[in-house]
């Protein structure tokens, strides 16, 4: 759920004309990521207030969270991003500090201010320079300069001199800030930015762990080819348990949660949670999903792949990951699978959120459904995401339902519905014994609780 815009919520009805009243009824927006084509509506420039009153409408955005209503804000913003409505760009940065705890809106209000162009840079620089605004609105506004310099190319230049401005009077006090402002001066190749760089880093308020350190960062801007230091663990510095070395492949679990802890990024898979959600998706496709195709998804895309320290260690943990596959692939065929889930260090509690953010990743690389495969496929995957949309933090909240019990079940029934049958004529394996709690002894006869033992 949102967090409340402060003031009093205008009344929704005010906010509405006869176009922007479809907005009402598209609901949660395609989990692809693509926007659809908002102007196709009708929408033109006269639409305008209205749409950024319902952007800024709090009762909006505190609707429960399977409503229609909710998703109207996002609707909104895309489509004034669309109109490239420059009227709309104040109003839209003046939101960042009520919006930037929003991850819809951390991600997407950016690109918005980007397709406006011009007339947002402003507004976003007003937004970055303002020590009083939050560290996140900040950040968002940093984001938005760099969507401006990547959709309008002829204004790069003078969004990198709002950079070197910035970065001549830093927030000493806002290391994640800079280190994310690093991350997008990589974007956009500023090279021209180094001396301002070094100059940050020498003051020593940069987040290392957003975009690496000054060698990492001059690595990729293409001004050093090696380090001439070791490079930081980024995993110990964010509190990651990693191993201290990699792992023998004995233990080909504890070799995978290595390498996702070295080698894993946001734009990729980062715990075993999070990559079982993605293989059971995978392996609940109605067509085979090839290794070239789910492996580099991992990383986050080929350009994100592991630069391993040799061929076996490369062997090793490709082999890894091919175990964890056709363990995924065997529990499913017998009708066992049991997700694997986290638990929150403060509470003790269940977490889903990962394990439905990677089951959402491998439903990606689904091919295209027809229109009753694509009913049943929502029909099916509705209590995983009510789980994502509702449950973040994993609590067990709703008369003690057994929130891994809901995932499997819905696996259950994906698989049984479309998984591909590897061999010609393979039926589907029927469990004919009562499942194995996560709780209950592991049958393997360890006295280890199942999740604690084979389960993992």
């Amino acid at each position: 759920m949102r967090e409340q815009l402060p003031g009093a919520a205008m009344p929704m009805e005010k906010n509405m004309t006869a176009t922007t009243d479809i907005l009402f009824r598209l609901g949660e927006p395609d989990p692809s990521g693509d926007w659809p084509d908002y102007l196709a509506h009708g929408f033109t420039d006269d639409d305008v207030p209205a749409l950024v009153a319902l952007v800024r409408d709090p009762e909006l955005h505190n609707m429960p969270g399977d409503s229609d209503e909710v998703w109207v804000p996002v609707h909104a913003w895309r489509t004034l991003g669309q109109l490239r409505a420059a009227a709309a760009a104040p109003a839209l940065a003046g939101c960042f500090d009520d919006l930037c705890d929003d991850d819809w809106a951390l991600e997407e209000l950016p690109r918005v201010m980007g397709l406006i162009g011009e007339p947002a840079i402003p507004a976003a620089v007003a937004i970055l320079r303002d020590p009083a605004r939050k560290q996140f609105a900040r950040i968002m506004a940093v984001d938005a300069l760099a969507e401006v310099a990547q959709h309008h190319p002829a204004l790069r230049g003078r969004v990198l001199e709002v950079y070197r401005d910035y970065l001549r009077q830093p927030a000493e006090d806002c290391p994640m800030l800079n280190g994310l402002l690093m991350g997008r001066i990589i974007d956009l190749r500023a090279v021209e930015l180094i001396d301002e760089v070094r100059a940050l880093f020498a003051r020593d308020c940069v987040d290392i762990q957003c975009a690496g350190d000054l060698e990492d960062v001059e690595i990729e801007l293409g001004l050093r080819e090696t380090r001439d230091t070791p490079r930081p663990d980024y995993g110990r510095l964010g509190g990651l348990e990693a191993p201290p070395e990699r792992p023998d492949g004995s233990d080909p679990m504890a070799l995978i949660q290595y390498v996702l802890n070295r080698h894993g990024g946001d734009g990729g898979i980062m715990n075993l949670s999070e990559l079982d959600g993605y293989m059971a998706a995978v392996l609940c496709a109605p067509a085979v999903v090839m290794p070239s195709r789910w492996l580099p998804e991992i990383w986050g895309g080929d350009e994100h792949a592991p630069v391993w320290d040799g061929e076996a260690e490369a062997t090793d943990c490709l082999s890894a990951l091919m175990f964890f596959h056709d363990r995924v692939s065997s529990v499913l065929a017998a009708g066992l699978f049991e997700p694997i889930l986290l638990e929150a260090r403060d509470s003790g509690e269940t977490v889903t959120a990962d394990w439905c953010a990677g089951f959402e990743r491998g439903l990606r690389l689904w091919p295209p459904l027809s229109g009753r495969d694509r009913e049943l496929l929502e029909e099916y995957a509705a209590p995983i995401r009510r789980l994502a949309r509702g449950r973040e933090d994993g609590g067990d909240r709703d008369g003690g339902e057994d929130v891994a019990e809901v995932i499997a079940d819905a696996v259950a029934r994906l698989h049984e519905r479309f998984g591909t049958r590897i061999g010609p004529g393979q039926a589907t394996v029927r469990r004919t014994t009562p499942k194995v709690g996560r709780n209950d002894p592991c049958p393997c006869g360890s006295g280890k609780k199942y999740k604690r033992c084979c389960l993992h």
